[in-house]
């Protein structure tokens, strides 16, 4: 935990304005201390910086591919065990396979879940996280 009034710090990858809106109300009226960055590269820097508890990352992000945003994040240990959740709208058998291979610890595609489900499935992230 970061330390910051015991709330816990989500780094928020995302680049649709209306879904930042959203997911940030709804993350702080959850209790979490939310970062955005809407960047693959300068979420990377951000990580590396704010070193957050958790990360929610969209898939398709303008420079994003092939999960390279986990994949890059796993090469720096002060971030690699950092827990990343997948919040897309891809939702291929494909797709899913491939963010659970890159190391994703949830995938969630949007459609298939309101957000208190998300905020649940978040926190279950973080508390397997805490137990490891």
């Amino acid at each position: 935990m970061n330390g910051n009034e015991g709330k816990l710090k989500i780094l928020l990858l995302e680049d649709y304005p209306d879904f930042i809106e959203f997911y940030v109300t709804k993350l702080k009226e959850a209790g979490f201390e939310v970062i955005v960055e809407s960047d693959e590269d300068h979420g990377l820097e951000m990580a590396l910086k704010e070193k957050p508890d958790l990360i929610v990352l969209d898939i398709s992000l303008p420079k994003a591919e092939d999960f390279g945003f986990i994949k890059e994040m796993k090469k720096h240990p002060e971030i690699a065990a950092t827990p990343a959740v997948i919040l897309t709208d891809l939702s291929s058998e494909n797709d899913i396979a491939a963010g659970q291979a890159a190391g994703a610890a949830e995938y969630i595609v949007r459609d298939n879940f309101t957000f208190a489900e998300v905020i649940d499935k978040i926190k279950e992230v973080i508390e397997r996280a805490i137990k490891k």
